[in-house]
């Protein structure tokens, strides 16, 4: 469990998560929550492309 806690796509998943509850209970507006989303994922796009993200190479990592 403790190499789980290091993963970058586990954190990754808790921020989106954490953003998604924020706006279903009224804490970020509908339409920040989307801008807030799209810049995420484009940056999550890019680190993906750069391997950042997911590294199909490296064998630990979950």
């Amino acid at each position: 469990m403790q190499n789980r806690w290091k993963s970058k796509v586990l954190w990754v998943a808790i921020i989106a998560q954490v953003v998604s509850i924020l706006v279903l209970v009224g804490v970020i507006d509908i339409g920040v929550g989307d801008q807030i989303q799209q810049v995420g994922a484009l940056l999550l796009q890019i680190l993906t492309i750069l391997g950042v993200v997911n590294n199909p190479t490296d064998a630990e990592q979950l």
